[in-house]
Parts: structure tokens; sequence; C-alpha cells
């Protein structure tokens, strides 16, 4: 059954199971009415079942079976009878589709068919099983959709099913194109883009079967179809002219996935023409030649273009554009006919060089107009020669002078030009020179084409007396007579001067002392000179003009002009011209030696000084080495050195002289602390032996080094101080001071350190000695600390002194514990009517701290009239009410049974317990009852690890009895599981034997027995569960609790190190661990996973640094605050080194200076490099790497020693060394370094004079030889420097008074008569001798041979000689022989080589002088040379005619040489990233000195070339050149090392290689890319402070550098400045101005992230700033004064005055205005809307109230929500009131008088009266008037003075005696 398919259970719903059960019992027919209810479908249409439905069925029916036997018909089971059945439309005929399946509870026999005259055709049954056949095949196409009806039936019935049978589709249908055929005509311009055709295919499959898409096959490259439409379009531009139609397959595939189907339809696109072409020209190209003698009218060439528009092409015209010169040419406009329009001449300038023609052709309109489409064409017509010219000269004469002496070969200044101006061979002749001694000339070319410039040379010498002059002819012939050309030439000779002077001496020599006087002569040179007139006089000058020196032009006087100094110069040697009047010079040599006198002052080599040395220096020790020099020559330059001045311990110093040095020694020990600042300065005086002698002085600074002779000092052994207990952690406890006698920094007081020892609560400044706190004391842990304090100072090692001092730290107590109970709760039994005073029990409270601190007083609170107690003691006793234990009040009850006692200390202020104690009595009584439990059963609760004695629970059971039997006792019944609780008998209260364990006993179940006293006894039983509560009482433990891991330093980050195992035993939450690092993880590499206990790498990880962690993990459980448990592991982690450090050297460079003959392996300089690593890769090795060519140095590879080598050092051959001495450890790698050591060779007079021969010889000396005679020049070398490197030459034997040599130029002359009958020959010794100690000296001997004056020349037997030899040939091989005779004979013939031979070639070959056998005697190379020439000669003692043959010798090559990368090859390299494929971007050469193809070098990359990124090509077998291969990109790959080969051409081949290192240099190709790009919403308040942080915007760029550098911009939406931008962070704040929302309510800003690359790129990004409301604005009154007027009276009541109204640009309650009158409501007569602002009056207004104004202040107060915050704003409301008369003149009394009146004394003032009226104006002013009382009229009434009120006097005016 399928699932999802469940059908409604019989027993559910409406059906229930009671109304079946119903019909069961029923009789008769009404059975099979309810068939539904066993499943049956209504209607004959069956449901389906489950299986549970079915077997409930079954036992329904067997209920059944005994009230009837009626039939059961059968059902289906099949689950498409409610779904349907899928049959796929290409399943084949005769196929079984399915199987029907029915059930009878009968167990009769079913039959299945098929119902239906369609059903039949398709289907057929298996009508015993069921199978259903498929008889017709199925096309869904035509019918998608069937609806059979399927039979079951048994003996009596028939039971009938409808199937839905749906036809599975299938993809058998290719897609069909519609509305075939296909064509569509279209113009050739038509847009790329545009949609020109649709085609229409369908499929009538489903779904990817009936889904079509088109294509092309084969693809266009014109049109494209749209895959899903059908749409054609052209993709690329037409071109009727190229193609007119197109035939396109158009394919419709459906988008089946396992057998697709396809269609194919023609789609025919016509190309219809427009104009759109140009012509072109055909029969291309035009150029063309043509005679200059050619007549007006020639056809030159005819000129042809078509239309390309081959639809209906136009016709053409033509024009010559430009190029016609002087219109030579004409062009015909329809034909196109070029022909000549006039005379031609080739050599006319404007038609020599032919002519450039361009000519338009131009399409025509029908109307023969030319339109817009043109085309144009250049082509060159040249115009060929006819010979009609003859050679011309561009003058007929020419004149010149010339020297006498020009030589052979010069070319006289003449500019001779001849031209024929035609061309070819039409200007082809011959040039003759034609005169007397025209021979003496020649000229150059003869033979000319076209034009030439004629040079005329001297041809043989010349002589002005002999031909002063010279006049020729000059002629140019054609080959056609008439064409000649014809020039004169004359020349002329200037005398010249032929004659140099000679000097009368070759030297001069002369001595001069050094103090002669300016002006002194000092000698006089002569020279003649043989010519006559001008070129006879002779003048002398210097050569060099020396500045000591003057001489005189004319006689040769040589002066002294300036003081000599022999100390600067002993010789001068100088050389004078002697010229004549023609300017012809001789030089000659002066030599003017310069004797020394005593003038200069000993120099010191320094200006100052400096030497050190430590205190307590052992006596004799060498301080300072100084030298002074005397420039002087000996006695004079002898030195002596003294001490003259020393500013402390003079006698402690001496000084003596060591090898030329003054040394400075010290014979005392100093102590450094007696020298003021370590100091000491002396004054040296050097002296030398001249007379009278000379001095000077230098200034020597001692400096003396401290030594650690003083340790530290406490003030104090021991320190004792107190301190509270509650002071403040990091708080000063004391301040320690230890003093160290030592001055200096290093060793003295500054450098002391302090540390402590003893606790962990304190810690001591390391410098200051300050002793703090470091966290908080508890008098009550520990009371005192004993503190060891040291003070150590700077020594090292042994060196270090260390001071100690005690501190004692006593803690005073604070009143900071609270009184805790000891036992509480307390359980007590007490009978009830206990006497009074009787003890019921002790309570006990303890304090831990002292004296009154820690005593404690005890109160039953609430009172308790029952007990009373002890206040010190805790003592409870009962009091004298009586104790009934039936007591019915339950407050007395509660009272009687629980007494609460509370407890303080006596501290200050006191503390109280943090609970009270709870005393619970038990009161005894009698048993009257069974005891009845209250409580039970329960489940009680208790938390686990409580002490044993916890109340678990109080068993309550009452017994109303009273006396014993009322008396209830408890017990638990035996057999209770290990007794863990014990149950009180008297009060029921079960308390804990033990600490429970819920990890070991989760539950319990008590039985309690509740037992009266009675006899019999009664008792009651019940259960107690006791639920054991889990406690965090299990510590998290790990598993194993120590870990080791080794990592390597450059692990990853996140790197998983180690999974922690731990665990609790408790459950829940107690159980739950949470992980974390507490301590060894001070640089925060590493973390752990807060719940998996992971521990992993943060970043990575340096061993250098930190070569171990020791990491304590913590583990903590989830328990109650404050009750959380922890457990904890050790992660030791050990970083094993890896080699990322490479040595560094301790110096930049290091330099020694040596003397040359420094012994074998002498230490020269201690180079020093250090490695961070450790172990191998930190041990670090020496190895020179350059400069040791020779061996002269050797390193110590360990210790870095750098020792004189196997080879000695030689000055003379290099004065210095540079070395390049590495530091490494490894063979292979990055991890060196190298530093440059400059060695200085001093020089050491150890070398001899060397002749440049061991014998000179001259041969053959005429012995007829005059006095003076030069013989030979022997010269010695001495490559010493200074003195020792000056040579003197002397003869030692062998002249025999016949020669002797000039001591400083080596010059042999003779010095008498030779005589050969006497004497052939003289063998002389000669020595040089340098003139420094100890005078070394080279000899040599001179061998002079005479010639007996033969005179025949020597022959050898062949003009010249050759040899062939390879290279590398042994030593001593023969290469030939030469043989040569002399006819003389008269002695032997010896052979040597000329000493002018190549030096190279003498160093390879020797000769043997009697055979002539050359032999090879050194190692021959080809690749320092491949051919020599050598010259023998050959000697009998006679002249040296033609005694000499040239030898040559080949050298053939070898290949012994491998090919060698030059140093100008490319090592390292930058290449952009962007660089093009081909790009070169290096470049190596190698060579080979090997010949031929054993020379010939190619280059291969071999390693490190990834991806193939570059290759090499070898050029001349010499060079390689690197190219990008393949695009680069610096973000994938940033640099490349490339191993580059060259191999020669060898058998076998020789190797060579170079590492060429290839930095990918970044190219700003990454734009950058911001973190949200879609924009930023954030909202700020109004009137923030400046620099408030608004957002910030982050952005990143791939490329490295600047191009990576960010800048972050606001370039839209800031206008008004509001915001800034940090450029570098990103981050927007705002100004000091602040936003104003009233001004601006949001801003949209736009943001731009640009990088520093070149261009730059950039990415934008929006900000949009909300700005939020402050209550930043009061309201503002639309006036700042209301005015209003009117009149009082009773009209002004609930008069409406005015509205005020004030707004506020704030929004929301901000701007919400309330009104309010805050003065001038005078008896609250006005009212003010609040919301309005509507001023009115409540009560009428009066002018006499107001004064006749009301003054009105009306506040608008906004509605912020905060009140603090409101703003309030006011304006003035002035109500003016006109005054009306309504109010009479009042007097204050009704009655004035009596008064007194004198009598007779008219006039006196009786009274003043005064009334009052309230009204203003006229209606307030009040007139008096007597109108009653005075009937005489003897009284009058008079108005005050001005301006003293309205009051009235009343005066007598008469006298009435008697009378008032």
């Amino acid at each position: 059954m399928a699932s999802g398919c469940l059908p409604r259970s019989p027993g559910c719903g409406r059906d229930s199971v009671s109304p079946l059960l119903f019909d069961l019992h029923s009789t008769g027919p009404s059975v099979p009415m309810r068939r539904e209810r066993f499943g049956m479908p209504r209607g004959g249409t069956m449901k389906r079942h489950t299986a549970a439905s079915n077997l409930l069925l079954s036992l329904l029916v067997l209920e059944l079976v005994p009230l009837g036997q009626g039939n059961r018909l059968p059902y289906f089971i099949n689950y498409f009878f409610d779904t349907y059945l899928l049959i796929n439309e290409d399943t084949p005929v005769g196929s079984s589709v399915t199987q029907l399946l029915a059930r009878d509870l009968d167990n009769d026999p079913l039959v299945f068919g098929v119902v239906g005259e369609e059903a039949s055709r398709f289907f057929a049954v298996e009508s015993v099983t069921g199978v259903v056949w498929l008889r017709q095949p199925l096309d869904r196409e035509t019918k998608s959709e069937f609806t059979v009806e399927f039979s079951v039936s048994d003996s009596q019935g028939v039971i009938k099913g409808t199937v839905n049978i749906q036809v599975g589709d299938v993809n058998d249908n290719a897609p069909r194109f519609h509305n075939q055929p296909y064509s569509v005509r279209i113009p050739e311009n038509t847009p790329v883009g545009t949609p020109i055709f649709i085609v229409n295919a369908t499929d009538p499959d489903q779904g990817a079967g009936g889904s079509v898409l088109y294509s092309f096959q084969p693809p266009s490259s014109f049109f494209a179809i749209d895959s899903g439409r059908g749409i054609v379009t052209v993709i690329r531009e037409l071109d009727y002219e190229v193609t007119q139609a197109y035939q396109l397959q158009v394919n419709a595939t459906d988008q089946d996935k396992n057998k697709p189907l396809s269609t194919l339809a023609n789609l025919a696109i016509t190309i219809t023409d427009v104009q759109d072409m140009d012509p072109i020209f055909i029969n291309l190209p035009y150029s063309t030649n043509i005679y200059e003698n050619s007549p007006p009218g020639t056809t030159v060439r005819m000129i042809t273009a078509i239309d390309q528009d081959k639809g209906r092409p136009r016709g053409i015209g033509y024009t010559i554009v430009s190029g016609n010169t002087n219109s030579i040419f004409a062009l015909d406009y329809i034909s196109g006919a070029l022909t000549l329009n006039g005379p031609l001449d080739r050599e006319n300038p404007f038609y020599s060089s032919g002519f450039i023609l361009t000519v338009k052709g131009t399409e025509l309109n029908d109307d023969r107009t030319p339109s817009n489409a043109t085309v144009t064409t250049t082509f060159n017509i040249l115009v060929i020669d006819v010979n009609d010219n003859a050679p011309e000269f561009n003058s007929s004469e020419y004149s010149v002078a010339i020297p006498e002496l020009a030589q052979v070969g010069f070319a006289l200044p003449l500019f001779i030009q001849v031209q024929d101006k035609d061309e070819g061979p039409n200007s082809v002749f011959e040039v003759y020179l034609v005169g007397n001694n025209s021979n003496h000339f020649i000229i150059s070319p003869t033979s000319i084409q076209g034009k030439a410039d004629i040079r005329v040379r001297v041809a043989v010498p010349l002589d002005f007396e002999t031909i002063p002059r010279y006049e020729f002819s000059l002629f140019a012939n054609e080959s056609i007579p008439e064409h000649v050309g014809f020039a004169r030439v004359k020349i002329s000779l200037i005398n010249e001067n032929d004659n140099r002077p000679v000097f009368s001496k070759a030297l001069y020599n002369v001595s001069l002392p050094e103090n002669a006087t300016v002006g002194t002569t000092v000698l006089q040179v002569h020279a003649t000179d043989n010519d006559v007139g001008s070129y006879g006089k002779v003048s002398y000058f210097f050569s060099d003009d020396p500045d000591r020196f003057s001489l005189d032009k004319d006689t040769g006087v040589i002066l002294l002009m300036a003081r000599l100094d022999f100390e600067t110069m002993q010789r001068y040697t100088l050389t004078v011209i002697a010229r004549d009047g023609g300017g012809e010079e001789t030089a000659g040599r002066i030599r003017i030696n310069v004797l020394d006198v005593n003038d200069n002052v000993p120099t010191f080599q320094k200006e100052a000084y400096l030497g050190a040395l430590r205190e307590n220096e052992p006596s004799v020790t060498q301080v300072v080495r100084l030298r002074a020099s005397d420039e002087d020559s000996p006695p004079n330059n002898q030195i002596t050195y003294s001490i003259v001045h020393a500013s402390a311990f003079r006698e402690y110093f001496d000084i003596t002289v060591s090898e030329g040095y003054g040394v400075i020694s010290v014979n005392h020990p100093l102590d450094y602390e007696q020298v003021v600042n370590g100091v000491i300065y002396l004054t040296v005086m050097a002296k030398d032996a001249g007379n009278p002698p000379l001095n000077s002085t230098v200034p020597v600074t001692i400096e003396v080094f401290d030594e650690n002779d003083n340790p530290p000092t406490f003030s104090k052994p021991s320190y004792v101080i107190a301190v509270m207990e509650d002071i403040m952690a990091g708080a000063t406890v004391l301040f320690l001071n230890a003093t160290d006698l030592d001055r200096s920094r290093e060793y003295g007081q500054e450098s002391i350190i302090y540390s402590l020892e003893g606790s962990s609560h304190f810690r001591i400044n390391a410098r200051s000695g300050e002793i703090t706190t470091t966290s908080l004391l508890d008098r009550e842990a520990k009371s005192e600390y004993i503190l060891i304090v040291r003070a150590v100072d700077g020594g090292v090692g042994h060196h270090q002194k260390t001071g100690i001092a005690m501190v004692n730290i006593t803690l005073l107590d604070i009143n900071d514990n609270y009184p805790t109970w000891k036992d509480a709760p307390y359980f007590i039994n007490l009978v009830e009517m206990t006497p009074p005073n009787s003890d019921v029990t002790t309570v006990v409270a303890v304090d831990p701290d002292l004296g009154e601190n820690g005593t404690v007083v005890y109160s039953i609170r609430p009172p308790n009239k029952f007990y009373s107690l002890n206040s010190t003691s805790g003592k409870i006793r009962t009091s004298g009410v009586q104790l009934d234990r039936e007591n019915p009040n339950p407050q007395e009850a509660e009272l009687m049974r629980r007494i609460v006692v509370s407890v303080t200390d006596c501290g200050r202020p006191p503390l109280r317990a943090t609970s009270s104690a709870t005393v619970f009595v038990n009161l005894l009584d009698l048993n009257d009852n069974d005891p009845t439990f209250q409580n039970l059963p329960f489940i009680a609760e208790i938390s686990e690890g409580l002490p044993a004695g916890t109340s678990v629970f109080q068993v309550l059971a009452i017994d109303l009895d009273e006396g014993p039997n009322g008396w209830v006792t408890y017990r638990m019944q035996v057999g209770m599981p290990r007794m863990d609780f014990l149950i009180n008998s008297t009060s029921g209260l079960i308390i804990s034997t033990t600490v429970l364990d819920r990890e070991r006993i989760t539950e319990y179940y008590l039985r309690v027995v509740a037992s009266d006293a009675g006899t019999p006894s009664k008792s009651s039983t019940s259960t107690l569960t006791v639920k054991v509560l889990d406690v965090n009482d299990e510590s998290p433990t790990f598993f194993p609790a120590i870990y080791n891991v080794s990592l390597p330093e450059n692990v990853a980050r996140d790197f998983k190190v180690v999974r922690l195992n731990c665990t609790d035993a408790d459950v829940g939450l107690n159980a739950e661990l949470s992980y974390f690092i507490t301590g060894g993880n001070q640089d925060g590499k590493f973390s752990v996973g807060f719940r998996d206990g992971v521990v992993r790498t943060v970043v990575s990880l340096d061993r250098e640094t930190v070569a171990s962690y020791a990491l304590i993990l913590e583990a903590i459980d989830n328990g109650p605050t404050g009750n959380r448990r922890t457990g904890t592991a050790t992660v030791y982690v050990t970083v094993l080194d890896v080699n990322d450090n490479r040595p560094i050297f301790l110096q930049s460079s290091y330099e020694a200076s040596v003397p040359e003959d420094i012994p074998a392996a002498s230490s020269i300089v201690q180079v020093k490099a250090t490695d961070a690593d450790e172990g191998v890769n930190g041990r670090v090795w020496y190895r020179i790497v350059k400069g040791n060519e020779h061996n002269n140095f050797r390193i110590n590879p360990s210790s870095g020693l750098l020792m004189r080598g196997v080879r000695p050092l030689d000055r003379e051959q290099n004065s210095s060394h540079v070395l390049e001495v590495e530091a490494y450890n490894t063979e292979h790698g990055p991890m060196r370094s190298s530093v440059r050591v400059i060695v200085y060779v001093e020089d050491v007079n150890d070398e001899v004079p060397v002749f440049t021969q061991r014998q000179y010889n001259r041969l053959g000396l005429r012995e007829t030889a005059g006095i003076g005679t030069s013989v030979a020049v022997v010269r010695a070398t001495d490559r010493d420097t200074g003195n020792g490197g000056l040579v003197s030459y002397q003869i030692l034997s062998g002249a025999e008074g016949k020669f002797e040599i000039d001591e400083s130029t080596g010059l042999i002359t003779t010095i008498d008569y030779l005589d050969y009958e006497t004497k052939t020959s003289y063998l002389m010794n000669v020595s040089a001798t340098d003139q420094a100690p100890p005078n070394n000296q080279g000899f040599c001997s001179v061998y002079v041979s005479l010639l007996n004056e033969l005179d025949e020349a020597v022959q050898f037997s062949n003009s010249s000689y050759e040899a062939v030899i390879m290279e590398n040939i042994p030593l001593g091989s023969e290469v030939l022989r030469v043989q040569a005779r002399s006819i003389d004979n008269l002695n032997q013939i010896t052979y040597k080589f000329d000493p002018n031979t190549n030096a190279q070639a003498l160093s390879l070959f020797k000769i043997n002088g009697i055979t002539g056998v050359i032999t090879v005697k050194g190692q021959v190379d080809r690749e320092k040379g491949d051919f020599y020439t050598l010259t023998v000669v050959a000697d009998d003692g006679g002249p040296k005619v033609d005694s000499t043959v040239k030898v040559t010798i080949t050298v053939l090559d070898e290949n012994d040489n491998s090919p060698q990368f030059d140093i100008t090859s490319d090592s390292a390299v930058s290449v952009p990233e962007d660089s093009v494929v081909g790009r070169r971007v290096a470049v190596v050469l190698a060579r080979d000195p090997d010949a031929g193809s054993n020379g010939q070098v190619t280059f291969s990359l071999t390693a490190g070339n990834v991806g193939q990124a570059f290759e090499i090509r070898t050029t001349n077998d010499t060079y390689g050149e690197v190219l990008v291969a393949r695009p680069l990109d610096r973000e994938l790959l940033d640099h490349y090392t490339l191993r580059i080969q060259a191999s020669d051409g060898g058998v076998p081949p020789r190797r060579k290689e170079h590492t060429l290192r290839v930095t990918v240099l970044d190219v700003n190709d990454n734009p950058p890319i911001i973190d949200s790009p879609l924009g930023y919403n954030v909202s700020v308040s109004e009137n923030v402070g400046g620099g408030t942080a608004v957002v910030q915007v982050r952005a990143t760029d791939r490329d490295a550098g600047l191009n990576s550098v960010l800048s972050y911009y606001i370039t839209h939406g800031n206008e008004d400045l509001t915001f800034r931008m940090d450029r570098v962070t990103g981050e927007i704040a705002t100004r000091p101005s602040p936003p104003d929302r009233e001004r601006q309510s949001s801003y949209c800003l736009l943001v731009t992230v640009e990088d520093e690359g070149t261009p730059s790129l950039s990415a934008t990004t929006k900000v949009f700033v909300t700005i939020l409301d402050e209550n930043d604005n009061a309201p503002v009154f639309q006036q700042q004064l209301y005015e209003v007027t009117l009149d009082e009276g009773p009209a002004t009541l609930n008069a409406t005055l005015v509205t005020v109204q004030a707004l506020d640009r704030d929004e929301g309650p901000n701007s919400t205005v309330t009104y309010a009158i805050t003065e001038g409501n005078i008896l609250g007569t006005f009212y003010i809307n609040s919301t309005t602002g509507q001023i009115r009056t409540l009560k009428e207004l009066d002018y006499e109230i107001s004064h006749g104004r009301y003054t009105l202040v009306v506040t608008a107060t906004d509605q912020c929500p905060i009140a603090s915050r409101r703003l309030t704003s006011t304006t003035t409301v002035l109500v003016n009131l006109n005054d009306i008369n309504d109010n009479c003149p009042t007097f204050p009394r009704p009655y004035e008088g009596p008064f007194d009146v004198t009598e007779g004394q008219p006039g006196p003032r009786i009274w003043t009266f005064l009334a009052h009226d309230g009204d203003s104006g006229p209606g307030g002013q009040v007139e008096y008037s007597i109108i009653a009382g005075d009937p005489l009229d003897r009284h009058h009434l008079r108005k005050p003075p001005l301006g003293q009120g309205t009051s009235g006097r009343v005066q007598a005016d008469h006298h009435s005696e008697g009378q008032p």
C-alpha cells in the first residue's frame, strides 16, 4: 500500500463501533444494510483499509458468524482505486501493467474482469490472478486518461471499482515547425541586433520533452537565434557585395535529458543591395615612365574605376586632385585617359624627381552629377633621361697654398665639384689632371657618374726650395666628343721650420738646502737651434709651471721663488721646454735635491687621546698608546715623550717609549670613588732631537670604570610594621631604601633592583622599593607575614652583590566577621508543665574576630514568654508561664514549641548573624489516642552532601490522649536500606545519619511507625519517600589532568591543539561544563572552546618570544552561583622551533688593520652573529663567500674568528681586502645574512728591489763607442711604499773602470774607451738598494759584448714559422725548431726571444738558446690566447740586420670551461602583474670562453617556473631573455624564484646555474570592496557634540602597497559640511557645528572609497543619516507684545481679548506648545486656553483695580517627554482699560471733629479734609464745598496749592468771641 494513502478506520469518526455492534446484535436483513461499516463503500465503491481495520473487522466477523450465514462480498484492496494508476505510453503491447488485489471474508474464489467497450479494447484482465495486460499501444498525445471499471466477484455477487488510469508521457514526438517554408528579405544595412524573423515549432510532449530550444546548425557568424523564443537577429554587419543570400538550418530540439528529439528547417535570407559602397580603381597600380623628349598629346595611362555596388552600378567621373605640376598632364573626365599636356625636361628641378599624381574617381548620379561616393589613388610617373648635357665644373679656376711639409696623401683644401645633369649611363665621364710635374699630385675619383667632389692629394714629398708652385689643367670627358668640361688648378707651397732646439745636457742635477733664501740662482739651462732667423731663436718655459721656481725665458736662468721644505718634497724634477721661433719644442730634465734642516715640530697623530681602565686594575697596566711624528730627517726626527700635567694622581702614571709609541701605563691601582667624575686628564709632550729641540703637547683623557666592590645596604636589618586587615589591594605598606657606595650608574645606587619573598599578598617595586599589597588581606586567615627583601646591584654573575632586610607585617583586627551559629537548628524534648527556670538547651554562636569584635550577645526575637535566655552564655530556661501541650491557642502553642534566637557581636558597629537560630521544642505528653499521621505519606526532597544530622522531614502524628497515652514516639521499621536516616522518636524529625550521595542512591522509601505510650501501645505506619536532590558536590575531573603537546611555531591559526576530556558525576546543570584558560596564556595565543573543550591556537606562535606554555585549563560546572565547582588541568605546550630567524651580525660592518707580515693563523677580527632560533636552527656557522679568492684568510666556522689564511698577505699586491662573511645555519635556504669585513694591509719593508730582468744584455756594443755612450738602462722596482720603495743603483763589480751607473735612473754609460781586442765582453754585477731599514737589495747582471764590426747578417732557414698545438699541452712539449746560419760563421749563433715580444707569449714558451727548439713552459689556455706571434732573435755577435724571424703558434680549443654567468646578468627583477605575454622581464648573460660549439651557450628554466609563467629564449648563443609566457596575477602569486641553467654545446656539455628572483609588482587592478555596498542606514541626534561617531564605512582592497591604501571621502550630500569623514578609517563623525534637524532632517551622503593606485580605482555607497529631533528650539511667539484696549465695566465679563500664538520648530512632543499666564493675572481675572492661546476674562475688568492696565506675562512651553528639558518662551499682553466715572468720592470717616478754634483769630486752619475717588481723569478729580452747618458762612474751603493733592482745608475767616 502506498504511503500517505491510509483509509479512515471503521472505528473512527462518525462510523464508530457502537452502531456497528448494535447492528451485529440485530436480526434479519439489517446486517447487509450496514455493510459499509465493514469497509464496503456505498454505491459499490470500495475504500481501502489499514491492516488494523481489517483485523478489527475480522474480530467483529467472528462475532457475526453465529448470528447468521449471509454471504459477504469481496472488496478491492489496491491503492489506485482511491488515487490513480500511471502507465507510460511506451509500454509494449502485451505487458503486464498491474495486478488487481481483492479480499473476501468468506474466502470464496474470486473472479476478476474489466467492464466497458473502450476499456476492453485497451486492457485485458486475467480472471483468476487479476493481472491486467495492455492490449493496444497507448499514445498520451491522443488520449491521456482512461476511466476503467474493474470487477471482482465471488460465487454470489459482483463488486465493481473504478480506476483512473493516467497515461505517462514519453518523449516520442519531435518538435514540428509551423508555416514553412521560411524566407525573408532584408537590406544589407540592417543594424546589428535587429530581429528579422521568428520561427515557431511545438512539441506535444510534456515537461522537458515538450520544451523546445532553437539553434543554427551549423552556427552562423552573421545571425543568431534566441534559443527560447526563436527570434532571429543580425549579429554582424552584412554586405551585399560579399554575400547576397544565406541558407540557414534551424534546429528545434526538445529538452528531454535521456533521449532528446530534434527537427531541422531551412531559413532563406536574401540580402538586398544598398548604395553603401564607394567605387574602387582597377588595374592598379598606375605608376609608369615617360621619356623627357616625348611630344605633347602622348597617352601616359588609362585610369579605370568601377562601382562596388553590384545591384545597379553607376558611372565614374575622373579628376586629378594633386601632383599635376604646371598642369603638365590632362585627364579625360569620362574615359579616364591621362595624356601629356606640354614639353618635358628631366633636368628641370620641377620634373627631375618625377610626378606623384593623386586621381579621384567619383560615382555619377543618374543626371551625371557627382555623388558623395568617391575613391582616390596615388601613383608615380618617372621622367626617363636622354643624354643631352655635358659635364660641368663648379668653377673655371681653383687656387690654393699648402705647406711644404704636407704629408703624402694630404688632401688640398679645394672644393672642386663636377656634374653631368643627365643620369645613369648618360652621366658617366672621366677626369684627368694635365701639366708639368702633375705626377706630384693625384686626383680621385677619376671615373664619375652624375655628380662628384674631386679631391686633389699630395703624391710625393714636396720641397719649397725645389718647386715653389704648380699649375695644371683639369678635364672632364664624356664618350661623346663634344661633351667636355675644363678648369685650371694653381698650387703654391709655403716655407716651413725644419729643426728643433737641442739642450746642452740631457739632465741637469743640483742640490739646495731647504732653508735657501728666496731669489737664489739655482742654475742656467742652454739649448741651440740650427735654424736661422726667427726659427733659430730659442725661448725657455716650464712644462708644468712649478710654484717654487722661475725661469727666464730668454736666458734660461732658474731662480728660487718660494721656501723649500724637505719634509714636503725631497726632490724636484722639472721639465724645461725649449721652443724655437717656429714653435718646435724640445724637453729637458732638471733634478733639484733638497737638503734637510730641523724645522718641523713633532706632530701627534690625533688631536686628543682617550684611554680607559678599571678601578683596582693592577699596576704596570698599559692605558694609552700615542705617537707623534716629525717630518724632519734623522736625527732631527727622533722623539721623546713626557707627562707634563695631570688633573689628579700624577704619580700614578708613567710614560715609556716602545716601538716608536709613547706608552702611558698606571703604576698604582685607582679607586673609582676617589676620581672626580671617573675621569683623569693628562697632558703629554713630544720633543724632537734637533738643535734647538722642538716640542708639542696633546691632551689625554683617562676614563676610569667602576667595579662592583660595594654591596647595597639597607638602613635597618629588619622592619616591623602593623596595618589594618582591611587595607586596600595595591595600597602602600612600606618604602624601603638601600644604598650602594658605588658611584657609577652601572653598579651604584641607580642600578639597585628590589625583590621580595615570603608572600604573594605583597609585592615590591623593583626600582623604588615600595611594598604594596596585591590582594585583600584577612587577619582571620593569617595575622602575620614575614617578608624577605633583597636589593641587588647591577653586577653580573658572581660580581653581583646583594643586601637583605626582613619585614614583619602584623595585621590589626577589624569587625569584619558576622557571628555564625554552631549547631543550628536545635531540637529538644521538653515535658509539658516543666517547672520554671528549668534548663531547656544552650545555643552557641562563634565570631572569629578578636576582643569586643568577637564577643557575642544572645536574645530571643521575637520575644517568647515561655522561655528566658542568658544573653552571655546562650542558655535557655523555662519562664514562669505554664507549658501546656494541649494549649488550644495556636500562637501560644507555636511559642511553646519554637524559640527563635538572634545573636550580635560587640564590635563598632555591631554585626548581626545573617540568620537566626531556631530551637524546636518537642512537648511530651501522655498517650490517649492512636497516633494519626498528619503529613504522610509524603515525598520529601533533600539535597545531597548535607552533613549528618541534617533534618530531612518532620513526621507529624497527633495523639489526642493526655499523659503517657498521648505521647507519640516515632521509629522506622527495621530493615531500611543502610539505615542512612534516623527519626527522632519524640519529634518525628527525620535526620540523616550520614552524608547522602545522590550519585550512590537517588531515592529512599522509609516506613515510619508512630507509637503512643499507652498500654497496650498503639501505632500507625506510613511511608516517607525521600528523594535525594543533586547538589553540585562533584567537581569536574579531567582525565588526564596533564597534557603534553608539542607544536611547531609555524602552526596555522585555529589549529586544534588538544581536546580536553572532563567529566562531572553530577546531573543537569551541575554537570554542564564550561571551559576557560585561567593561566599561562598571557599573550593570548590560545583559546578553548567554551563547550567542546577543544584548545586551539588564536594566532601563530613564535618560539623566539615564548618557547613553551603551561596553560591552566579550568572546567566550571553550571551549578548555582556561588557554589560552582571547578576542575583544572594543565596543558604543557612545547613550541618546537622552526628555522624562521636568520642570523644577525652584531655590527653592520667590521674593519681591521694588520701588517702584511702577519703570521699564518693569526687572529684578525672577531665577527659575531646571533640567531634567535634554538638548537640546530639557532647554531650559527660562518664562511667567507666573497673576496677571498687567493685564500689569504680563513674563518673559524663556529666561532667567527677571522684569521690569516694559508697564503700570506702582500700589501704590494693588494693593500686592502673586502671580504663578505656569511652567517648561516643551513647550507641551503634563506636563513643567512652577510656582513662586509674590510682588512687594511699595512706596509712592511719586506720587498726586495726587483730588476725587470735578471740579466741585462747589451750585445754588440761597438768597440768604437765614445765616452758617455749609453750602454743599457737597468730598472728595479720595489713595491713597498715611502723610502722603502725608493731605489738607488750601484755597480758592484765587473765595470773595470769602463762603465758607470746613474744611481737614480740606472743608466749605464761608458767612462773610458773600449777595446774589443783587449776584452770582448763585460759582465757587471749591479745592485739596487731601497732607502729604508733594513735596506733590502736586489741584484742583476749586465752583460755587455763588444761588436767586432762584422758585416754579414744572420739568415734564418725560413722566412717565417708556423705551429698548431692543442690547449692544455703538457709542459716541456716541443712546438717547433728554428734554424739560422751566419756566412761569417765567426761565433756560435744563439737564439732568444725578442724582449718586445708579447709578455704572455714569453710566459708560455721558451727557446733553447743553442738548438733553437721552442718548448712549452707555461699552461696553455686557448681562452687566454689562441694565437701567439713570437719574434726569435738569432745573434752571432754581429750586426742585427735581418736577424729576427716571426713564429706564429695557433692554439686549438678543448671543452674545458663551463659557461659563466656575467655579473651584469639580472638576478632580481620586478615585473608588473599586467605585463603582456611576451614581455621581456630579464636578461641573463653567460659566456663560455671555449670556441665553436664548445662555447655556444643555451639557456633553460629548470625550477621555480610555477604555472609555466615564464619562458627563456636564447639569443646569439650568449643572451638569455626571460619572457612572460602567461598572464601574471600578483594576488595569486607575488614572486617567483627561477633557476636558469646555461649549457654549452660540448660533448659532454658543461652547465652552470643562476638564480633569478622575479617579484611581481602590484598593479591597481582591484577596486575597493565596500562591506555594505547597498548602503548604510543610521540616525544621530541633532546637537550632538563635534566628533560624535555616526557610522564607519569599511572597505577592503586585494591589491598591495599604495594600491591597497584606501581613502574615504564624502563626495555628495554634505554640502553644508555637517559631517566629516576620516579618510583613513572611514569613520563619519559630526563636525563642531552640530547637525540641526530644523535646518535639514536627513542626509543622503555619497561616500567614495578610493585607493592610492595610479590610476586610482574607487567604489561608492550611500549613507542615509536621519537626524533625530532634540528639544533645542523654544517656542517663538509671533509677537513679543500683544496689546488690547477696551472700556471697563460689565461688558468685559467673559470677553475674548486676544489669541497669542507661538511656534516651535521641533517635531512631535517637542513642538507641541501649551500656554499659561504666569504673571499679572490679578485676582484670577483672566483665563488662557492652554492649547489655542486664546485669552478671555473670567471677571469684570476694573480700571481702578488695575490702575488702567493689566500686564500679563504669558508663557509658551513645549511638551518634551523629559520635563527637565522643556523649553519656555514668554510674551507680554497689555490690556489697557478706559476709565468710566463709576466711583463716588468717599471720605475716610463719616464724621470729623470736634475741633478747637482759638477765639478772635481769623484765618487759622481748622482741618484738612481728604476724599478719594477711584476714577481717573476728570472723573477722579474731587472738588470740596460746605453744604450745611455754616449758616453764617464763617468758614470756607481752600484748595490746596498746586501739586498737593485734592484735599480741602477749612479756615475761619472772622473773629467771634466765645464761639468756635
